[in-house]
């Protein structure tokens, strides 16, 4: 049966009998004692697990690397960025993949702790995570009743996919809490839902789609309509300011929204496909088809709650639309149920199962079944909780590379420490390893100032195919005026960057082995470049773009 066909339609309530609506509970300030005893439900388990279950430095290194490179956007902005003017900074590159708002935030707290420790990144996951639940629970007593409220809220509060995702240190219950707060403020108060729905573009890149969907859809109810101007002029006011930034910074206005979907959805990144990836599929079609079902009916019948459930449906169906329809299937691997990806969706998907218990059930089957009602919520919140065994499991598995990267920071680090080095940079390999940035400034005490990053060096400028040993004289002069201008006194090399390793082959005296990291095959070597003249250097680059010798 159709959630929205036993849910009156917005303007159904005009053909009801006297003209009155149908009762609805009354609504509960944001600020109540029920806010504060759900906030406090919400924070203990997540409290919990990052300090007394988790280790709260490791993040789940391997599973949950994404939390470093989060953290190390936010450090280097603070640390390198700021002083080019508002800018974020990266070893990686992908500074604004994700967004703005997050990095932004965490480098503000960053500021007022006076630390940059990772576990400020998962406590301030956890604090939006605890937010949403705050919403979740506010929203559904306002919609349907506040056994709703309790079952759907309960999930949120306990559930291990919820509690293990939001104390990770990722980004993504910020931009759900911001949607959800946009929902909650309408109809009353429209420039506070339009600059959330603003802000959560800028902290997840999912928001791109929902949250101009969500504006849209809100003119459907005639209490916005009155408030349009002001909806639209926080909502307006937040976006351009962040395009005009984005386009500022990265010459792409819809920088996170091309490369998060029109990217990767077409595959530009993606891995091959296997055969687990391929018998998967057919099951998020299925799931696609299921939500995407539920949202053209939510915007066909227009209950009271159409703006909850229209952003339930359609988060439901991007997600299951980009593994079942997309190269982004490629990304799917049997521990992903238990990620980021899917959180939102299970919380959704309780949602409806606590209205279906609460709502439609006494609705066609009468109040006598409450307390069947109550304990089928209570079995089903039970049985879940034994997701944490695999949840567990996945996550102590990531101890092994967590403790070898913190080895490879303390290791690289006491050397760089040494005198005859730390007043030069580090330069370190393509950045796939966030977590040893994290280790170098954490354990080893090195500040990000010291960090080249080997993304950005003079191959990253040059035609594609360009390698130094078929220009050894001009890519040679490029790389001698790279590690020059860059003060690098310590070069950490992977076996495998070609360029590298024969061009130190040709200059032996430049470069000293000092050390070794067998575990990523990472040659550690002082570098002694003498430095050539200014000139020499702009020659070379010319000489280099249009592909001369």
């Amino acid at each position: 049966m159709s959630l929205a066909r036993v849910l009156p339609d917005y303007d159904e309530k005009d053909r009801r009998p006297n003209g009155g609506p149908s009762p609805a509970p009354a609504s509960l300030a944001l600020w109540s004692w029920w806010t504060v005893g759900v906030l406090l439900i919400a924070l203990a388990p997540r409290l919990i697990y990052l300090f007394a279950i988790s280790n709260p430095e490791n993040a789940g290194d391997g599973l949950y690397t994404d939390v470093y490179q989060h953290w190390q956007i936010a450090y280097l902005t603070k640390e390198i960025g700021l002083s080019h003017g508002l800018r974020l900074w990266d070893l990686k590159g992908v500074e604004y993949f994700w967004g703005s708002l997050h990095p932004i935030v965490l480098v503000i707290v960053f500021f007022v702790t006076g630390s940059t420790d990772i576990v400020l990144a998962r406590i301030q996951s956890l604090a939006f995570g605890s937010l949403g639940v705050v919403l979740i629970f506010h929203l559904c007593r306002r919609y349907w009743n506040l056994s709703v409220a309790i079952a759907a809220t309960a999930f949120a509060a306990i559930a291990p996919t919820s509690v293990f995702n939001d104390s990770s240190g990722m980004l993504e219950p910020m931009g759900v809490s911001l949607s959800l707060l946009g929902i909650w403020l309408l109809p009353r108060r429209s420039l506070g839902a339009g600059i959330a729905w603003g802000l959560a573009t800028a902290a997840r890149p999912e928001a791109w789609l929902s949250s101009p969907g969500l504006v849209l859809a809100s003119f459907l109810r005639r209490a916005t309509v009155r408030r349009w101007f002001l909806l639209l002029l926080g909502f307006a006011s937040v976006m351009a300011a962040q395009m005009a930034f984005l386009n500022t910074r990265t010459g792409n206005p819809i920088y996170p929204l091309y490369w998060n979907y029109l990217a990767n959805a077409g595959g530009l990144w993606m891995k091959p496909l296997i055969a687990s990836q391929q018998s998967a599929r057919p099951w998020f079609v299925a799931l696609w088809a299921l939500a995407t079902l539920g949202l053209l009916t939510t915007l066909w019948r227009r209950p009271r709650s159409y703006l909850l459930l229209l952003y339930g449906f359609g988060s439901c169906a991007l997600v299951f639309g980009l593994f079942g329809l997309t190269a982004f299937i490629t990304e799917w691997y049997p521990w992903r149920w238990m990620m980021w990806i899917l959180a939102f969706p299970y919380d959704f998907a309780a949602l409806l199962a606590a209205i279906g218990l609460f709502v439609i059930v006494p609705r066609y089957m009468g109040r006598g079944l409450r307390q069947l009602a109550w304990m089928t919520a209570v079995v089903l919140l039970v049985g879940v909780q034994l997701t944490w065994i695999p949840i567990q499991a996945a996550y102590t598995s990531t101890a092994s590379a967590w403790n070898t990267d913190v080895a490879t920071g303390r290791y690289i680090a006491s050397i760089f420490g040494q005198p005859d080095y730390r007043g030069g940079a580090l330069n370190l390999p393509p950045p796939d390893h966030p977590a040893v940035t994290y280790a170098l400034v954490h354990y080893g005490g090195l500040e990000g100032g010291h960090f080249i990053s080997q993304l950005y060096d003079p191959f990253y400028y040059l035609p594609a195919g360009y390698h130094y040993t078929d220009h050894p004289a001009t890519a040679g002069t490029l790389l001698q005026c790279w590690l020059s201008t860059t003060n690098t006194s310590i070069f950490v090399m992977p076996d495998d960057r070609a360029d590298y390793l024969a061009y130190a082959a040709d200059h032996p005296a430049w470069f000293e082995m000092v050390g070794r990291v067998a575990d990523y095959n990472w040659t550690i070597e002082a570098v002694h470049v003498p430095a050539p003249s200014p000139q020499t250097c702009a020659q070379s680059a010319l000489t280099a773009r249009v592909g001369g010798e």
